[in-house]
């Protein structure tokens, strides 16, 4: 697994039914862009939201329009035996690897019970399992943990760069979470990213990724600079202060201007934060200058 990935918007009707229709074409849209695989039910898809047979659903409209392209279905659930079910399901599917979260209702476990829990996970898997270092949302994975279970690696959403460093010092295969580390963490021997920010802006993160990963150092001044540029337009909306959530329910409302599929509002009970028309202008402004960078 290496390349630049997103982890896809999950569509929601306005009666916050799954809209599997926009789900879908927003998938091809990404997919035409470059990008290098979809990563559904994350933190950016609302994975926490959905139910077992939507998921099914959606994996199986998604395995159909990936081609040669990759399908890493992640799984966010406090349940074993849920994350059993859906991994029989995706047993005989395309799918290049799977990404599962450690639990977050039980919280604190340690870390033996944590290495306990993904070999239960890794034993009924047939495909490469990446194990999801979120801390903000669930139990942190270290690398004490990481070298201990039998996994393809993590994507580490901690944002910290010395995570990341640690990880990959230990032999570790990571991919980056935190897209403002995605330029400094490949440099540094990441296998590339899971960024969210790829759902609005697919072609440019596709090519910040080539151009960091090339070695050159002009390459990767590009990237960053480009890099630069999509966080001026986000911090047009997305502020400071903002929770995880928040961010990512701005962003999704954005989406209607960046994007040409609907994929509606954030699921019940999250907020869909409304931009100002002046905050929207701001970001529409910089995603222009972005937008001609590809």
């Amino acid at each position: 697994m290496q390349g630049l990935f997103v982890p896809q918007l999950t569509a929601f009707k306005k009666n916050n039914e799954v809209d599997y229709v926009a789900t879908k074409e927003h998938g091809e849209y990404l997919l035409s862009k470059g990008v290098s695989g979809l990563v559904p039910f994350g933190t950016f898809g609302e994975g926490a939201s959905l139910s077992l047979r939507e998921r099914i659903r959606v994996t199986e409209d998604l395995a159909g329009i990936v081609q040669d392209k990759a399908l890493i279905p992640c799984i966010i659930s406090n349940s074993l035996g849920d994350i059993w079910e859906y991994l029989a399901f995706v047993a005989d599917l395309p799918v290049q690897g799977v990404m599962v979260i450690p639990p977050s209702y039980f919280k604190p476990i340690d870390n033996e019970s944590l290495v306990n829990f993904f070999k239960a996970v890794a034993d009924k898997s047939k495909h490469p399992i990446v194990a999801y270092n979120i801390p903000s949302f669930s139990m942190k994975i270290d690398s004490s943990v990481a070298t201990q279970i039998p996994i393809w690696g993590v994507k580490d959403s901690s944002g910290s760069y010395e995570s990341a460093i640690d990880f990959i010092s230990h032999g570790v295969n990571i991919l980056l979470g935190s897209d403002n580390l995605l330029v400094k963490g490949i440099v540094a021997g990441a296998k590339g990213g899971i960024c969210g920010l790829a759902n609005f802006f697919p072609s440019q993160m596709a090519k910040i990724y080539e151009l960091a990963s090339s070695g050159i150092a002009e390459n990767i001044v590009e990237a960053q600079s480009i890099l630069d540029r999509i966080y001026q337009a986000v911090d047009s909306i997305v502020k400071p202060d903002f929770t995880g959530v928040q961010s990512i329910g701005t962003l999704k409302n954005a989406a209607r201007y960046l994007t040409p599929i609907s994929v509606g509002d954030m699921r019940a009970p999250v907020p869909t934060h409304r931009s100002t028309d002046a905050e929207i202008a701001t970001m529409l402004g910089h995603a222009k200058t972005v937008f001609a960078m590809s």
